[in-house]
């Protein structure tokens, strides 16, 4: 077993508060053991100008020995180092549904920092390590509304591990397209996340691709929402479960209340594995599945 936690955070206007608060609540998940915990997206109120502004995480990271996946961010990054981001981690995995579209040059806000390097802003999930550590990002897919003119978008899925663990990250509205978890399912990921910011009209379509990731990809989902007015909270963890005497596999569901909350459940990563493979041999099977 796997031991995963979430942060259902409110949304607050105050860059100080709000990571104060995160850390009163990674203090506690981290108390209860948690080896991988995943913030939501945007729950910190303001661009990420410097990666030192998250050194409260890694401290708190290194001193619980878990991983962090600190949410997603707006974050400047320099042109010149937008393919090696996987900081010390893994090689990242090309994406099916890649960032390299005809328009994706103009999905840009560039600016100079004061070496001159050309900047771009990205939706960032940075991972921090369980030694402190900046291990490397993912960056969103598919920006979703009004981001479209505002960041670039990401182009490859990129996988990481922690104590034998792989895992893959979508943000947001990465959800909605099957093959961002198909093809981080196919190189490995035994869990995906997917930090997000669902309004209250979207949870229940949300839950429903969530529910559909689990299943299709026999992978366990961890899925942490903001909560506000505005935002719904009821963030969700899918889990899976074997009923041996039918031979199916079952979601096994458990959902954050609409306020703040934080979920921590136990996932099955070697029964997962088990029924992924299953999966996997079925599709290798069909003469339309082309690999």
């Amino acid at each position: 077993m796997t031991r995963v936690a979430l942060l259902q955070l409110e949304l607050k206007d105050s860059p100080d508060d709000a990571m104060e608060h995160a850390i009163k609540l990674l203090h506690q998940v981290g108390a209860a053991n948690s080896e991988i915990v995943c913030l939501p997206e945007q729950w910190y109120p303001k661009h990420l100008e410097s990666i030192d502004e998250l050194k409260p995480i890694q401290d708190v990271a290194r001193e619980h020995n878990m991983v962090v996946i600190a949410g997603a961010f707006f974050e400047y990054i320099d042109e010149d180092d937008c393919e090696g981001m996987n900081i010390h981690g893994n090689e990242g995995v090309g994406s099916s549904s890649d960032g390299s579209n005809s328009n994706s040059n103009n999905n840009s806000n560039s600016s100079n920092s004061n070496s001159n390097t050309a900047r771009s802003i990205y939706i960032s999930a940075p991972v921090i390590g369980a030694d402190g550590s900046i291990v490397g990002r993912q960056f969103k897919l598919h920006p979703f509304g009004r981001e479209l003119s505002m960041v670039k978008p990401g182009r490859r899925i990129r996988i990481f591990e922690h104590n034998g663990v792989r895992f893959g990250i979508g943000i947001c509205h990465d959800v909605v397209f099957p093959e961002v978890a198909r093809l981080a399912a196919r190189n490995g990921a035994d869990i995906l996340f997917f930090p997000s910011k669902i309004v209250n009209e979207g949870i229940e379509p949300w839950h429903i691709y969530v529910k559909a990731r689990a299943l299709e990809n026999r992978t366990p989902v961890v899925a942490p929402n903001l909560c506000s007015k505005e935002y719904g909270g009821m963030s969700i963890i899918v889990d899976l479960v074997r009923n041996e005497s039918l031979d199916i596999v079952l979601p096994y569901v458990v959902v954050a209340s609409a306020g703040e909350h934080v979920l921590i459940s136990d996932v099955d990563v070697e029964l997962s594995r088990t029924v992924r493979r299953a999966r996997m041999m079925e599709l290798r099977g069909n003469d339309y599945y082309i690999i």
